[in-house]
């Protein structure tokens, strides 16, 4: 019997030691899968390559300038001279509607103005322009006769150099003086002229010596009698100048922008009238404004038309894209930068381009932000390929390009602070700290401007790079 508990005894004796074996080599065998497991330092070898930075988006052929429009006004289309996809230019006469009476008006303002301006026209003003030049001289040698010609002179000194005073806020002060100090000189000779008129002008000239019927008296001119000739005077210089101003303006010559008169103002009415005629006459012809294509023209002859649109323009002589870029590509477009285009119908060829417009507010369409730009297609590239206004491309804005650069891959770059970069690069199998000057940058690589050379390696965490 005790042999039998014996036994017992050192079988479980066995087991216990079996277990802490186990044990033990289990911890063992944990302890050399870490080890194994444990990540390692990867590096990457610095190399040369080219790097660009794209913005993907989508773009619309559109023309350089388009125009849509129709009559001035309303009625019956009378001719058409053109078809969809003709060529035509600017000013071109492209439809006319019914226009008779505008006929008429414009013929008889045509008349009218002719009248005005015929050579019989032209020499009775001359001949009126003779005599109001009389009329001048007329009233004057009245009015001269009646103040005497001392008053006469230097009253027209005073007016003359009172408007000269008035009209010299440009001047120079020393300038002003001058004139000022004159102004002076020739109101004091006036003063001096009223004397004399009156102590020796009158006496002399209006005296009417006695005769065996009356005595001598004086016959001086009244105050009302002298106001009567100055304003006759300053009438006749007035329509002299009006003559004046009306002659040269039939005769097709400048006139001051002041001019006044009553026949310059019908002359200028006519030529209203005329501009009035024309103008209703242009409403009935449909033009051109701009060089280009006939896209679409929707009207036939006879039909009843009105002011509304009826034909659009294109001009195809430059071809632009419209573009749209996501938002987060603001950053990588601006006027200037070269483009890829690839066209939907056309997907085997690709067209380049330049950026030459940039909305300065996003464009929302959808409940999406986009950037909308401006491409003109290299004619040089695109020339011969006649594809229609409105095919739809693919475009890939060049926002940048490294040329042979040195390249780092972007898990290499630790940031110490913004915009200021650094490397660990392995030198005697240790990683040394080094700072780069970083250029160009996508999701993979990075420019290096300076800091690393071709062939230098540098460590990238446990990140394994190609």
């Amino acid at each position: 019997m005790f042999s039998k508990k014996k036994n017992l005894w050192l079988l479980a004796l066995i087991v216990v030691l079996l277990g802490v074996g186990g044990y033990y080599a289990s911890q063992n065998l944990t302890s050399d899968s870490e080890s194994t497991d444990e990540p390692t330092m990867q590096t990457a070898k610095i190399r040369q390559g080219d790097l660009t930075l794209y913005a993907s988006g989508t773009g619309t052929l559109i023309p350089a300038s388009e125009a849509s429009f129709g009559f001035r006004s309303s009625g019956q289309l009378l001719s058409v001279s053109i078809a969809v996809g003709d060529t035509v230019e600017a000013g071109q006469l492209l439809a006319e509607l019914g226009n008779a009476t505008e006929t008429i008006k414009l013929q008889q303002a045509e008349r009218a103005l002719r009248e005005l301006t015929s050579p019989a026209a032209i020499a009775l003003v001359e001949k009126d322009l003779a005599i109001a030049e009389q009329a001048v001289i007329s009233t004057r040698d009245t009015l001269v006769y009646q103040i005497s010609p001392t008053v006469f002179y230097w009253e027209s000194e005073v007016a003359e150099l009172q408007d000269m005073l008035l009209n010299a806020q440009d001047e120079t002060a020393e300038k002003i003086a001058e004139i000022e100090k004159d102004l002076e000189y020739a109101e004091r000779n006036l003063r001096g002229a009223g004397f004399e008129y009156v102590d020796n002008y009158v006496p002399d000239t209006f005296t009417i010596a006695a005769t065996r019927q009356d005595p001598e008296y004086l016959a001086a001119p009244s105050e009302a009698n002298i106001i009567e000739a100055r304003a006759e005077y300053a009438f006749a210089q007035a329509n002299l100048v009006e003559i004046t101003n009306y002659l040269a303006a039939i005769s097709g010559e400048d006139i001051a922008e002041d001019a006044t008169g009553s026949q310059l103002s019908l002359f200028e009415q006519a030529q209203l009238d005329l501009i009035s005629a024309q103008d209703g006459l242009d409403a009935t012809r449909l033009y051109a404004p701009i060089s280009g294509t006939v896209m679409n023209f929707d009207a036939q002859v006879g039909d009843s038309v009105g002011t509304s649109a009826i034909v659009t323009i294109a001009d195809t002589s430059e071809s632009y894209l419209e573009i749209f870029l996501d938002e987060t590509d603001w950053g990588m477009i601006s006027v200037g930068y070269p483009v890829e285009v690839i066209f939907d119908v056309l997907s085997e060829k690709t067209f380049e381009g330049e950026v030459v417009q940039v909305d300065p507010a996003l464009y929302t369409e959808q409940n999406s932000s986009l950037v909308r730009g401006l491409v003109r297609l290299d004619d040089a590239s695109f020339s011969g390929s006649k594809l229609p206004v409105g095919s739809a491309a693919a475009v890939e804005v060049i926002g940048g390009r490294a040329e042979e650069a040195i390249l780092v891959p972007v898990e290499a770059l630790r940031e110490a602070s913004p915009g200021q970069f650094t490397v660990f690069v392995m030198i005697d199998d240790e990683p040394k700290l080094r700072v780069v000057e970083v250029g160009l940058q996508d999701l993979f690589y990075a420019e290096v401007i300076s800091g690393l050379e071709p062939g230098d390696v540098v460590t990238t965490g446990i990140a394994e790079t190609e």
